[in-house]
């Protein structure tokens, strides 16, 4: 039997885990890990779970401002995370493929498995959710006044929410990183810490998005959420490259190729540059901000831009680590 061909492995990876002519393959170029049977239904899953996680920290966040406009974004933003977190369980159940699937994780508490801590988080997060959202419908008069002793007073959620939306942004990472992937464990530090960054940054971009099309004057307002969205971004940036150059061949299938492209070209370029840059002659300019019709096509092209570069970023993730399973090397040589 041939001895293993680290060069021969290599450019089989980097074709995208593509077989070697006969000729070429031995039993030690042949995959150790199985690959994850993980597609749309996972990748839109960590999307909105970040969106989720990180409008929940903007609740809490914004909840301590006494202006006009923070509030009313409070109040939306309380709704925002309400649909999320309703969203999200379907989505995750047509993954299991039968109900009782999900049921069925929520009969035990497994503190070690990721998980089971982020189901339970996601119930949570969304009891939370529903609270203040009918804290809401309860001043608003949709809902009897009469069911304010169970809802509570005014911003009683708004911690709960900041706390438990940092967990499930933070988790979306964890549940990925948590695994044998030899691409992922490699991320167990990166990938939670982006995935947390781009969770925020597309939830100031979501909420911005819906701000501008409220009524009122909310140019103050979306003003501030852009500021805290580039912050984010710069921040998911600078730890996308940073993992880059730190994980070696590991971060092979993620960096390299087509797929590596596709992440410079709409999460770096198309989903935090541009936006910054369409946005940087007024992120910190000060004085009275305007309405107008072009600041609000403009705040909603930066933001559709931000949320498909975060699409992109858990896609990304997902895809790669399924090459990155595909490599024998790697998965023998898992990261410390």
């Amino acid at each position: 039997m041939r001895a293993l061909d680290p060069d021969a492995a290599g450019s089989r990876l980097a074709r995208g885990g593509s077989d070697l002519p006969d000729t070429n393959v031995t039993y030690h170029d042949q995959p150790m890990l199985k690959r994850p049977r993980w597609g749309i239904e996972v990748i839109t899953y960590l999307f909105l779970g970040g969106l989720m996680g990180g409008t929940g920290m903007l609740v809490g966040i914004a909840g301590r401002s006494k202006l006009a406009g923070d509030v009313a974004l409070t109040q939306r933003a309380r709704f925002v995370a309400l649909a999320l977190a309703t969203a999200c369980p379907p989505v995750l159940i047509k993954h299991l493929g039968r109900p009782e699937r999900f049921l069925n994780m929520l009969r035990v508490v497994k503190l070690k498995s990721p998980m089971s801590l982020g189901v339970w988080g996601l119930v949570g997060f969304s009891g939370a959710a529903g609270l203040a959202s009918a804290g809401e419908l309860v001043r608003m008069g949709v809902l009897p006044r009469g069911l304010r002793f169970l809802v509570g007073p005014p911003g009683l959620m708004n911690v709960p929410l900041l706390v438990m939306g940092a967990f499930i942004a933070g988790y979306t990472g964890v549940l990925i990183s948590a695994t044998a992937i030899p691409l992922w464990g490699a991320g167990k530090r990166h990938i939670p810490a982006m995935c947390v960054c781009s969770g925020m940054a597309g939830a100031c971009a979501l909420n911005a998005a819906i701000a501008v099309a409220a009524p009122g004057d909310n140019a103050a307002t979306v003003h501030r959420l852009e500021q805290l969205e580039a912050l984010a971004s710069i921040a998911e940036a600078a730890i996308i490259l940073h993992f880059e150059r730190a994980s070696g061949h590991y971060g092979t299938p993620m960096f390299t190729g087509e797929r590596g492209a596709k992440l410079r070209r709409w999460t770096l370029g198309i989903g935090i540059g541009l936006p910054l840059l369409i946005n940087a002659p007024s992120l910190f300019a000060r004085g009275k901000h305007h309405e107008g019709r072009a600041n609000t096509l403009k705040t909603l092209l930066t933001s559709a831009l931000t949320l498909a570069g975060g699409y992109v970023l858990r896609e990304t993730l997902i895809e790669a680590g399924k090459g990155s399973a595909d490599d024998p090397i790697a998965a023998s040589r898992q990261p410390e």
